[in-house]
């Protein structure tokens, strides 16, 4: 049985977790988007660009339609790279139109490693993310930056140290679900959080009570049932919050 909710957690699905069944063709696109509502009942998707066979506007828009049809957000585009100092400007532009296309709220990113000049590569992505988040801006899409190992960004504070040179409302942090609301400065905005499986699912549903959750999932060869697992757990901690509460 799914456990839809109402104004708890809304879950959305990276297509990132499926990369080994999208890649060997044991599954498409447009399959996974059926599965993440039929199989998992999530609130919401993250297509990644890496899992586009086609990037071309009607093929984005079908991918959309399907996804509204099925009751699911577009919630938005997953594209780790598009920081990266290597990074084309028409890559750049390919991914926010995908996102327009698509109808997504936010851009996944991470920060590029630093390089052999750790300055230098500083001051290059803070020049590229005042770019991207005009461009963005444009489209009406918030840009999500997440903390990664190797990063110019380790940490949430490393993520909010570049975002505070670049300066863009456009631009924001995604944080881990745990984070406590202590944390939470009065002038932080965050659109979305992230959570994993190994994550207290009773400690996700208490602190982000009607936030987006972003699911991570490790990539996997059959993810299905590891996937289903993680957004049952956090639909029963949700509700018995809410129970709490009442």
């Amino acid at each position: 049985m799914l456990l839809r909710n109402g104004a708890a957690v809304r879950i959305a699905v990276s297509s990132s977790t499926f990369r080994r069944p999208l890649a060997g063709g044991a599954l498409t696109q447009l399959e996974w988007v059926e599965r993440c509502a039929s199989l998992l009942g999530a609130d919401g998707v993250l297509a990644d660009m890496a899992d586009f066979p086609r990037t071309d506007g009607e093929y984005v828009a079908q991918l959309r339609k399907v996804a509204v049809d099925l009751g699911l957000v577009p919630f938005g585009i997953d594209a780790p790279g598009l920081l990266d100092p290597a990074a084309t400007a028409a890559f750049r532009d390919e991914v926010v139109a995908v996102a327009a296309g698509f109808g997504a709220a936010v851009i996944r990113t991470v920060l590029p490693a630093p390089g052999e000049v750790p300055p230098a590569t500083f001051v290059e992505t803070v020049r590229a993310a005042k770019a991207l988040a005009r461009a963005a801006k444009g489209a009406n899409v918030t840009l999500l930056v997440a903390a990664a190992p190797g990063t110019l960004g380790e940490d949430l504070a490393g993520v909010k140290h570049l975002l505070k040179d670049v300066d863009s409302a456009w631009l924001r942090a995604v944080p881990s679900a745990l984070l406590e609301p202590a944390e939470i400065g009065a002038k932080d905005r965050y659109p979305a959080f992230i959570a994993t499986p190994s994550d207290d699912p009773g400690a996700v549903a208490a602190r982000r009570d009607g936030a987006w959750i972003i699911l991570d999932l490790a990539d996997a060869a059959e993810p299905w049932d590891a996937a289903a697992a993680a957004v049952r757990a956090l639909r029963v901690a949700a509700a018995e919050h809410r129970l709490a509460r009442a």
